[in-house]
């Protein structure tokens, strides 16, 4: 096993998921799932790519891929990212100055759970950013149960015990996903991933089997613009 992104061979411990995470880049299962999903669309040097929240380990690779200008990195909180200097800020819940049909790729992991805001609302403008014929990957964390959410001030503990964490502020259930999610954007009915890739490539890239198929803490989504189901 290596991690894909990196080239790395070692890999640590996680309570729980057994050796997932790569000494090397950071990467996590996850991670290297939705690597495969990146390089499965064949970037070019002139995309435009929007990557919130970046991973170091794709980070890097982007950056080596992409030409200078066509890729921008964001998050609420730019420090928190010293390896990219050039991380811009960004609120998920005031996107209405950044430009439409702009991105060929727009990328996030474990980003819509912390955002305050209606769901459709960062959905709705992240495909009104994608170019007509873009591509949306995001890593969404669904978990047993219904769908719940708050933005009040309830306690890290209470967000603990009803999201899984305490800086979340929603769930996704998968009990009645095609009832909130799948309302707002095309779900497939059930995410494989031997539909793009062979057992061998994922086991090679360590994504345990469990996260091969349905939806998990680690199901990578790749909508396209067309996808987003209200009024765009």
């Amino acid at each position: 096993m290596h991690c894909n992104i990196c080239g790395g061979t070692e890999f640590v411990t996680l309570k729980k998921r057994g050796p997932v995470r790569c000494a090397s880049c950071m990467s996590l299962e996850r991670t290297r799932l939705l690597w495969l999903h990146i390089e499965r669309l064949q970037v070019q040097p002139g995309w435009r790519v929007l990557h919130l929240a970046p991973e170091r380990g794709v980070y890097q690779r982007l950056t080596q891929m992409l030409a200078p200008g066509n890729y921008t990195v964001a998050d609420f909180d730019p420090t928190g990212y010293p390896f990219a200097p050039d991380c811009v800020q960004i609120d998920l819940t005031c996107m209405e100055d950044w430009p439409s049909d702009h991105y060929d790729l727009i990328i996030h992991s474990h980003v819509i759970e912390h955002i305050p805001a209606t769901l459709a609302y960062p959905i709705f403008h992240l495909h009104r950013m994608l170019k007509p014929t873009g591509t949306h990957l995001c890593v969404i964390p669904f978990l047993p149960g219904d769908y719940d959410e708050c933005f009040g001030l309830i306690g890290k503990n209470e967000r603990l015990r009803r999201f899984g964490q305490s800086d979340h502020v929603r769930r996704l259930g998968t009990e009645d996903l095609h009832a909130h999610l799948g309302s707002i954007v095309t779900l497939p009915a059930v995410p494989d991933a031997r539909e793009f890739f062979s057992e061998d490539t994922l086991r090679d890239a360590n994504i345990p089997e469990s996260d091969w198929s349905g939806f998990h803490i680690g199901t990578v989504l790749a909508l396209r613009k067309q996808d987003y189901k209200l009024s765009l």
